[in-house]
Order: C-alpha cells, then structure tokens, then sequence
C-alpha cells in the first residue's frame, strides 16, 4: 500500500510539467549569473504582500511558507528518522521569527540552490503550481540505521509539490512532501514519511494579520532510540493546527495564539496507545521594535498534554499534565547581512501521578541567516523538543539540538552544501541519554532548466547509554531532480 501510494504521488509530480508551458516560459529562466537569477526571481513575485511586507521571504524562489521549518530540524534531530530538510526551509523560519518588516534579507542574498533551473511553476487560476520529483539511489553501510545493521544498496523517490497564492493580499500556501526509501537486499528496512501542510495568512488591516496552520506529518523513529520497540520499526503521526491574531501598535507588536498537536505511535501496524497524546498550548507574545538592529520579545504559554490511556505502563502511571514556558529573547535585522532569532526560557509539566518528577528545563531556540557574500550563505539553528513516553519512571525526555549549514553558489548551475548537526536527549526520572551527530555535503549541478544532478554524503552517528544501542551511518547518494 505504502508504494502504491508513492507512486500515485510520483506520477502526479511529473504529470504537472506540460511541455507547453515549459515553452511559454523558458525564455525567463537561465539567466548568466546566480545574482541575476536571484534578482529576476524576487521580481517575478511582486504580486503578493508577502515579499514587501517581509523581504525576509523573498529570498527563495516561490517560497511555500506552509513548509518553513520549526527550530532546527535541518539535518535531522534525535529520535526522528526524516529526510534532510531544504536549506531553504530555514531562510522561510526567519520569515516567521522576525515579524517586524523595517528591516530584513533582501533577494541580493544566496537562497542555497541553482537558479538556472528555478521553477515557474504552473498558473492555477490565482495559484501557482510547483512541482518537483528527485529519484535517487546509493549504497549505506547500515542499512537498518541501528546496531548490527548491514550494509546494501538503496532507491530513493521524493515528491514534492506546493501550491501557493497570487493574491494582491492576504496568502494561502499548501505543501506536500513524500519520501520513500527501498532496501532490494534488505526489504524488512524499507522507510517513508511524509510532510503536508497548510498555511492561510489573512490581512485584515495594516497592522493586523490572523495566520491558521495545519499540518500533518508520518515518520519512521529512530531504531536506536530507547522509544523504540525492540525487533520492530516504530512510526510516528503527528496532526497539529494553529490559530494567531498579530496586531502592530506603534513600538509593540502583540501576538496571540492557540495550538493543538495531535501525536499517535504505530508499531506493526498496531497502536502503541501507551504514548499517544494530545497537546494544548495557548500562548502571548509581546516584540519590541525601536528601528535598532536588536529587538526585544517576550512570551508565555500555558500548556495541557493529556494521554489517550491513564494506564498505560506495568506501575500504572498517570501521566497527564499540565504547564507553562515562559521565555524571551531578542530578534536580530541588520539589513541583508544577519537576520534571525534568539531566544531561552524555561518550561515545566507538571505531571499528575506523584510518583513521577515533573518535566521541565531550560529551553533555548533560534534560527540565523548570514550572508558573508552575494553567492555564499550560512544558516544556524537551535531547537528544545518535550517529547512523551511511557517508558517505566520516566516523566517524559527533552531534546536540544542544533545545526550549522553553509550553501555557496559556484555558478548558476553548480551549488555546494555543507553542514553539521547535533542533539541531546535526556530523560526525566530514568538515567538514559542519547547523542546524535549528522554531517552532510552535497553537490547540486544544473543539467537543463528542469532536470538537476544531485550529489551527496551523510554520515550519522549515534550513541546511548543503553548496552547495544549505538551504531554509526555512511551514505552516498547520487540521482536527478526534475521540476517545472
């Protein structure tokens, strides 16, 4: 069923590439110089608000804004088992994390991919389509991500299509992303995930904007991990949605919001109930603005996870809870050269059974856009995830994690990248830690202006305190990216 389904996605991708309209539009692609392609890019887009009321998001071409990334899930954080997200993703947080429009990346800065094949996409109507299709194959020496894996060959197939508005205002945006990943000599260790997300932002005034999110995501957990089941292979569903009212009033811009995420674990096809939760959040936001490079925010969020089973574990735990985050921290614009987010704070979930400790500490996030030259471009990222269990003892785990992401642009056509990312995992009540360490470079080639050669390596390690549990991870991968 599962390939069955990545090929209906796979044939739809492709289907959505006419060559009439391919003809209609070359005559706007592959211009000399990366910083032309850049230029023309942002000016094809002019027609929304988004672009001038936040240059920050004009830097990629086409941007789906449904699909920017939440802390720092660039090159993959501990526990989850995702493909490496676009160097895009993250110029699209700083989008969001720097809500004041004074200032912000101009389309002078390097939006980490070839610009001779940057996508038209398809005119729907007041929507534009933009689909893109990367098969794939290589060779892993641990085919099964954990301890004892072997090493085998791999074919690789990834859809990707957004959908995003042509609106003089407000915008809508709609991303679906899939990955399906075979192992020939070793098909218990066949994987897949998949990404969909929805954004709506509304203008109603100015000064206000009310922004909705939905999203929906399946992903494979780590087989390392101590979530894990032993001898099985462990996915994830998460469902979340969202509701936020910003509104600017002269320095203060007041922003407020509810969220819901919905997580549900599946282990052979049956439910691991013991874990599945649903987590209430809503939240106040205060930033600052003086028309300095450095601004101000502050934030607090009440918080409520309760558990689909009150017993859920052979000591009969109850683990629903409820808490609040307080945090607070600076926004950074200083022109097309650094923009950004930092922030710290502290949350606590206070759980109901009191033979468990509370899950709390301190949570640190951010996301960095640097441009050092008009073809090079870094990127950095700081994340903290609460996550649930129903291991024995324990109250639940915290995650942090960071990553550093360098894309330079030798020419229109050929693009390098090159990053490093890590996590730390801890678990409240029960002495189990866990690292993961990701490296990963790539190379990106230009052959048409629909037809790409991608390139890369991806080294992971991980290591736990648990007996058995540590392993390490080389790939090499090499296959073409077609998109219109």
């Amino acid at each position: 069923m599962r390939r069955i389904l990545f090929s209906i996605l796979c044939f739809s991708a492709l289907q959505a590439a006419p060559a009439a309209a391919q003809s209609a539009l070359s005559d706007l692609r592959g211009s000399g110089d990366a910083q032309e392609s850049e230029t023309a890019a942002g000016d094809a887009d002019q027609n929304g608000p988004v672009e001038q009321r936040n240059p920050t998001q004009a830097t990629v071409y086409r941007l789906n804004a449904a699909e920017a990334e939440t802390g720092s899930s660039g090159l993959g954080t501990n526990g989850r088992a995702l493909p490496v997200r676009p160097f895009s993703d993250r110029i699209a947080a700083i989008g969001r994390a720097v809500p004041l429009p004074e200032q912000g990346i101009d389309t002078s800065v390097f939006g980490g991919d070839t610009t001779f094949d940057a996508p038209e996409g398809i005119r729907l109507g007041s929507f534009t389509l933009t689909p893109q299709l990367t098969l794939s194959s290589g060779w892993t020496d641990n085919t099964a991500q954990s301890a004892g894996g072997t090493s085998g060959g791999f074919y690789r197939i990834s859809p990707d299509v957004a959908l995003t508005s042509n609106w003089s205002r407000h915008q809508a945006d709609l991303s679906l992303r899939g990955s399906f990943t075979s192992y020939p000599e070793a098909p218990d260790d066949d994987d897949w995930s998949l990404s969909a997300a929805t954004s709506l932002r509304l203008d109603i005034s100015e000064a206000t904007q009310v922004t909705t999110d939905l999203a929906y995501t399946y992903y494979r957990e780590d087989n390392g991990s101590a979530e894990s089941s032993s001898g099985s292979t462990d996915y994830v569903q998460q469902l979340s949605g969202g509701v936020s009212a910003r509104r600017r009033v002269g320095l203060v811009a007041v922003t407020a919001s509810a969220d819901v995420d919905r997580n549900v674990y599946t282990s052979d096809g049956s439910s691991e109930s013991g874990r599945d939760n649903t987590l209430f959040a809503t939240s106040l936001r205060l930033d600052g603005n003086a028309g300095g490079v450095l601004s101000p925010f502050v934030e607090g969020s009440l918080l409520l996870r309760r558990y689909d089973q009150t017993c859920s574990d052979a000591l009969c735990e109850k683990r629903d809870a409820n808490g609040y985050q307080l945090r607070g921290g600076l926004t950074i614009a200083s022109g097309p050269k650094l923009t950004g987010e930092l922030g710290a704070g502290w949350r606590i979930e206070k759980i109901e059974d009191s033979r468990l400790e509370n899950l709390s500490g301190l949570t640190v996030d951010g996301s960095l856009v640097w441009s050092p030259s008009r073809l090079t471009t870094v990127t950095a990222g700081l994340g903290t995830r609460f996550e649930a269990t129903d291991i024995d003892g324990a109250s639940g785990s915290i995650i942090y994690s960071g990553d550093l992401r360098l894309a330079h642009a030798f020419s229109d056509r050929l693009v390098a990248e090159t990053g490093v990312g890590y996590s730390y995992r801890t678990y409240e009540g029960v002495s189990i830690e866990e690292r993961t360490m990701t490296g990963f470079g790539g190379l990106t080639f230009a052959l048409t202006q629909n037809v790409a050669l991608t390139a890369d390596y991806t080294h992971r390690r991980f290591d736990s305190s648990q007996d058995g549990s540590d392993y390490t991870e080389n790939a090499v991968e090499a296959g073409l990216r077609f998109r219109h």
